[in-house]
This record gives C-alpha cells, structure tokens and sequence, in this order.
C-alpha cells in the first residue's frame, strides 16, 4: 500500500496530517500543487478541488481529519480512546479546531480596524474555550496526546511564524494555552511537518494584502 498526500505549500489542514504521519512514522509521499493552475488530475481525484487529498493506492481521501481518523488506524500506536463516546468527544474537539483556523486567518488579514479586532474578539472567545479544557489537562483532551492535538499544529505554526511581525502577545490572560503551543510546537513531528522556507511563505502571504495588523 503507498500513500501519496496532496496539497500547497503552506495550507494549514495538511500541516496536521503531516505532523500526525511524522509522529507515527508512517511512509508517505508528498506532492505539492499550485492551487491557481490546478493540475487536471487533481481536479478529477479531489470531489471539493481542495487540498490536502490523500491517494491510498488508487483510492482518494479527502478532508484532513478523515484523513487523520484513517492514518491513525495504520499505527499500532494509536492516538485514540478505546471507549467509543471518549472517541467521539476527542473528534468534537479536533473539530472545533477548524473554527479557530479559519477565524485566525480573519483576524490577521482582515483590512480595517473594526473588522481586525471583531475578528480578534472571536479568537479570544475560542480561546478562553481551550483554556478551560487545558486547565483540566495538559493536552486538549488529556494528559497524553491524542490525535486531537494534531488538529491544532497549523494555528500554533502560523502563530510562530507570524511572531515576529506582532507588537502584541494573543497569548495574554492564556497561560495554559501558552504552554500548550509550547509543548505541540516541541514535536518533532510537527517541527518536521513545514516546507523550509514555511516561515517566510506566510509572513509574504500576509504582507501582500496589506493586513490591519501590520500597521499596528
């Protein structure tokens, strides 16, 4: 069996299915496409015309948690609860993930103030919900790592990436999420998960827009 993931160099969901493969030692490929001058293959094989797919053998797998729920049946280390509600509760919060990713990419493109700090009050709000969780546990859903925590890699690499440019601290008041980028930021998997030059491909992604919060 061979597996081929397919996606841009810097979306945010195949940065989960990378780390996840990575920390499983799973053998994999990689190719990478140019979302504006999609290939004809690609848009045969992904239903959505989205990254990242997967190719197992001839078969597509699309959406990066079914993704990561399938990969993970390959490990004899799995990520998962054995109890079947544990389960579906650890996808609920993987899932919830999602609505952070796409709020953080509002926030710092948005172009004018109000929309920047809307869109940075709804971040917060998402925040306050992980602090909770992590009060209770080191990890989003307990003390060791599930494969939840591999949902939430790409907000904390975008963060680290974006570091430099910010004049504020998002992590302010959310000392508990603080030390939870830490420690998902300390993976190897997720370390090995970028394309070299990642860092600078989203600072440039952001800057060509012209983002609010650049001007700060």
């Amino acid at each position: 069996m061979s597996l081929t993931l397919v996606s841009f160099n810097i979306c945010p969901y195949v940065l989960r299915v990378i780390a996840a493969l990575n920390h499983l030692k799973i053998p994999y490929e990689i190719k990478y496409i140019d979302l504006q001058n999609k290939p004809d293959w690609f848009v045969k094989a992904s239903p959505l015309e989205k990254v990242p797919i997967l190719f197992v053998d001839e078969t597509v797998l699309f959406k990066s948690l079914v993704i990561l729920d399938y990969i993970n049946t390959l490990s004899v280390q799995s990520l998962l609860p054995n109890d079947n509600l544990q389960r579906a509760l650890n996808r609920a919060r993987a899932e919830f993930s999602g609505e952070i990713i796409g709020t953080f990419w509002n926030v710092f493109s948005a172009k004018t103030e109000d929309s920047f700090k809307n869109n940075l009050a709804d971040l917060k709000w998402y925040f306050e919900k992980l602090e909770g969780w992590l009060q209770q546990s080191k990890f989003i859903f307990s003390n060791e790592l599930t494969l939840a925590d591999f949902a939430y890699a790409p907000i904390f690499t975008l963060l680290s990436a974006l570091k430099p440019q910010l004049k504020f601290n998002l992590f302010e008041g959310f000392p508990r999420l603080q030390e939870y980028n830490e420690n998902i930021l300390s993976l190897p998997g997720v370390q090995q998960s970028k394309v070299e030059n990642y860092d600078q491909l989203i600072q440039e992604r952001f800057a060509k827009g012209a983002p609010f919060f650049l001007t700060l």
